[in-house]
């Protein structure tokens, strides 16, 4: 499935991103973002085929965890009361776009993979005659 370093990567890359851009000046931004779709990329590079709908299902709530917490830890004054609730919102939208660019580059990662391992099976079928036995040919990755 999925080991440390695509859960490192994933988790790792975004929070990195969102401190630096925090550090930069209010609110996150493009590192964040960056980090964001590198930090999916690398985890759906490194996942197997079994943990593939974990990277994609994960993004985004990764994302968005990523930059509303650093957020509010940065300035936790401003969401107090009846200002939480505005915040959340302003949140959600502003990682909307974030979240659907790394949901997509795990996509393209993915789609990527099974072309080159169908490409793979290709000669193996033309030198031998035959399709891979299924022990050769795991659907766990």
């Amino acid at each position: 499935r999925c080991g440390a370093a695509a859960a490192l990567s994933a988790v790792g890359l975004p929070l990195l991103g969102a401190v630096a851009d925090e550090l930069d000046g209010p609110g996150v931004g493009l590192l964040f973002a960056v980090g964001s779709v590198l930090g999916t990329a690398a985890a759906a590079v490194l996942c197997s085929r079994a943990g593939r709908w974990w990277v994609v299902t994960a993004a985004p709530v990764v994302v968005l965890l990523t930059a509303s917490g650093v957020e509010y830890l940065a300035h936790p004054g401003n969401y107090q009361g009846k200002n939480l609730g505005t915040g959340v919102l302003r949140w959600v939208v502003g990682a909307f776009p974030v979240m659907a660019a790394a949901v997509a580059v795990a996509l393209v990662v993915f789609v990527v993979r099974a072309v080159a391992a169908r490409r793979q099976a290709v000669p193996e079928r033309r030198r031998t005659g035959r399709t891979p036995a299924p022990a050769e040919r795991s659907r766990r990755g």
